[in-house]
């Protein structure tokens, strides 16, 4: 299955990397949320981290709803980290974290790969690519 997106699996975490010109739409979110939920059981990890440059964001508040209640039900026990670059976290954004953490997903929302990493629990060593 073709990806709309590069995937590298390390170690402790899965780390999922959109191309530039990401959207955020009800579509958009439905399949991503299953694909990561899916490659997690797959490889057997816990942890995410999801790198974008300025995606563009479609959403109202009823579709941030939908879209953190996917998100919870694709990824429901894990851990998410959200790196997008340029990118503004305004109220939609947090309550799409606020939606999904109440269904039992941790996921938070960056603008620097070291923070996001950090918040992980990801330490340098942990960088390097698993064979798969």
């Amino acid at each position: 299955m073709d990806l709309p997106f590069e995937l590298k699996v390390h170690p402790n975490y899965l780390h999922i990397k959109h191309p530039p010109g990401m959207v955020i739409d009800p579509d958009s979110t439905q399949e991503m949320w299953t694909q990561v939920g899916r490659l997690c059981f797959e490889h057997g990890r816990a942890k995410v981290l999801i790198e974008a440059e300025k995606p563009e964001k479609r959403l109202d508040t009823m579709t941030a709803f939908d879209s953190g209640r996917i998100l919870a039900e694709n990824t429901s026990g894990l851990t998410i980290a959200m790196c997008f670059y340029n990118y503004e976290v305004d109220d939609l954004t947090t309550f799409l974290k606020t939606v999904a953490q109440n269904r039992g997903v941790r996921v938070e929302f960056f603008s620097d790969l070291e923070s996001a990493l950090e918040w992980l629990g990801i330490k340098a060593g942990e960088l390097t690519d698993q064979p798969h």
